[in-house]
């Protein structure tokens, strides 16, 4: 048994508190800190009645000094990080100082675009710390890379004896809103005023990669299209899962990540009532008037007065965030010889979750429930003992059965099958 330290307090908090009071054989002692120490107070007093000792602490990551008078005092064996990740250096360095082991369910940092010394996320840099104290620290042990790595590692030990491709196809459900509906900004901009003919501002293109032979290739978003296991059309992605293949299953020499849906765009149309006010009283001249001691043209005097659009960039391609409903399913589609007869073979693992039951349980969405139960499985195994290796790594260096069994356990079910939609 462990004296557990989980550090923030939201919906997958409530369940791994329960999960540990419940099952006592995991923990002996356990600290809820937050911010808001209230919070951690509501859980303490649903946790009250099984049987395991809960104490709270209210706990602010930039005070060092007082996070770490609050973690001496509660001298863990264990530390989970359920904060933001960008917080994960910080509640590492907790874990060192108190000479604890660690675990996340996500990594941070992961370059946009990965190459042959850029593949690993923020988290690799403590590596030394942890390595020369004794100590494991998980990271990532959520569903990405956790889950999908574990599941590719296992059909290459099973089913493949070698694999060539690997697409994953990402699907959260049925939105609420009209997909693909273009929001209208009618803003006066600087742009308008000096160059009337632009009707519409993309922004920056933020570009993708997927691997083709061994290689990262860069591309434009949507370039891609696909289809997932239930007709829904899915486009190329960024995904830290691809980088996680890249560095983890060297030999893949394709993999692509897809996502659901295009992304709506906000087009900028100008205001043609403002433009004909300001053209009627001769603002929009570019001819030189005199004021004062200085001659500048109206237009130029507008442009310089107005917002600037390339200034908005980050509002002109956006998406409305809408709770997800239906079906959302998480699908790795894998082709390579088989194990059995060097036959060139596609199979697929699907998993698959319910958004309206998720929310009704645990008030989250299908996939963040996935988050939460593949988080769990891995705090159950740092609680036995069973992933224990000096240094900073991702469920991927531990032994795929064994977290195999643990997440299936904890609800995730992988169906198997044979090819795939695209």
């Amino acid at each position: 048994m462990k004296r557990v330290l989980i550090l923030g307090c939201n919906d997958i908090t409530k369940r791994l508190l329960t999960d540990l009071c419940k099952h006592r054989s995991f923990a002996s002692d356990i600290c809820l800190a937050s911010r808001q120490k209230s919070d951690c107070d509501e859980l303490k007093n649903l946790a009250s009645s099984m049987g395991v000792r809960v104490v709270t602490a209210g706990i602010d990551m930039n005070n060092v000094e007082g996070a770490m008078m609050m973690v001496k005092i509660f001298a863990p064996d264990l530390v989970i990080n359920i904060l933001p990740p960008e917080l994960a250096i910080e509640a590492m360095n907790l874990a060192i100082k108190a000479k604890a082991d660690y675990i996340d369910g996500a990594l941070f940092g992961v370059p946009d675009i990965p190459s042959p010394t850029s593949l690993l996320s923020k988290q690799f840099k403590m590596f030394a710390e942890f390595q020369r104290n004794g100590k494991t620290a998980v990271c990532g042990a959520g569903f990405v890379p956790g889950v999908v790595n574990t599941i590719v590692r296992r059909a290459a030990a099973v089913d493949f004896k070698t694999i060539d491709n690997i697409d994953i196809v990402s699907v959260s459900g049925e939105k609420a809103s009209a997909q693909g509906k273009t929001e209208v900004d009618d803003t006066l901009y600087s742009e308008d005023v000096k160059t009337p003919e632009a009707k519409v501002y993309t922004g920056p293109i933020k570009k993708v990669f997927y691997i083709e032979n061994s290689k990262v290739v860069e591309t434009v978003p949507l370039s891609i299209e696909g289809s997932s296991a239930s007709g829904s059309k899915v486009y190329l992605d960024s995904s830290h899962m691809i980088t996680d293949l890249l560095k983890e299953i060297p030999d893949v020499n394709n993999a692509r990540y897809f996502k659901l849906g295009r992304k709506p765009s906000k087009e900028h149309v100008p205001p043609k009532e403002k433009l004909d006010l300001l053209d009627e009283l001769g603002l929009l001249s570019d001819k030189p008037v005199k004021v004062g001691n200085v001659e500048v043209a109206p237009v130029d005097l507008l442009a310089a007065i107005l917002p600037k659009m390339s200034a908005n960039a980050s509002t002109a391609s956006q998406t409305v965030e809408v709770k997800a409903k239906g079906i959302a399913s998480y699908e790795i589609y894998i082709t390579g010889k088989a194990k059995k007869d060097d036959k060139e073979i596609t199979r697929s693992y699907i998993i698959k979750g319910d958004n309206e039951k998720a929310y009704e349980k645990y008030n989250v969405n299908a996939f963040d429930q996935m988050k939460g139960s593949a988080l769990i499985a891995g705090v159950k195994l740092m609680c036995r003992d069973k992933w224990q290796k000096p240094g900073v790594f991702t469920p991927a260096a531990f032994d795929y059965d064994i977290y195999y069994n643990a997440f299936v356990s904890e609800g995730i079910t992988i169906t198997e099958g044979e090819g795939k939609p695209f």
